[in-house]
């Protein structure tokens, strides 16, 4: 009833079609294994930097809404938020850290010399303007921050 197969009909792949196609899923893996990660590293750095917007607006919110003055100061890779004229006369903070290999760099505000963004008592705009970069190792994400109190990143 079963026809039985003949050892010479049968048909498989060469051991060099294997390795030859092998060879081309090695070689597409290793070109784009590392754009991927890259991509993801990006991603994480993008979250934070949208992280740290968030934090801003809360802070524009709560000094318009509520009429106390607030702030934010950066630190290389923590930043905190404030209730107060500046952070030296904060009345309450709130410390947010990032990993160690995200860091926060090129902080350029109008006023020279000050890590602080400040919104003072009931105005949704900042006292100084400028930007900031999230970079780790091989990505970097700038912060903006303008006059009318917009923030923005890229």
């Amino acid at each position: 009833m079963g026809k039985k197969k003949d050892k010479q009909n049968l048909k498989g792949f060469s051991l060099l079609e294997i390795l030859v196609t092998l060879s081309i899923m090695m070689t597409f893996a290793f070109v784009v294994f590392p754009v991927g990660i890259n991509n993801n590293a990006k991603s994480k750095l993008q979250s934070y930097a949208s992280q740290i917007v968030t934090d801003i607006y809360y802070q524009q919110s709560r000094c318009k809404l509520k009429g106390v003055s607030t702030g934010l100061l950066l630190s290389t890779n923590t930043y905190t938020l404030f209730d107060g004229e500046s952070y030296a006369t904060a009345t309450d903070t709130d410390l947010k850290k990032y990993p160690q290999n995200v860091r926060i760099t090129g902080i350029s505000l109008l006023s020279p010399g000050t890590n602080e963004i400040l919104f003072t008592e009931g105005s949704f705009r900042p006292t100084y303007e400028g930007q900031f970069q999230l970079t780790d190792s091989t990505n970097t994400v700038t912060v903006y921050i303008n006059k009318e109190g917009l923030i923005w990143y890229e």
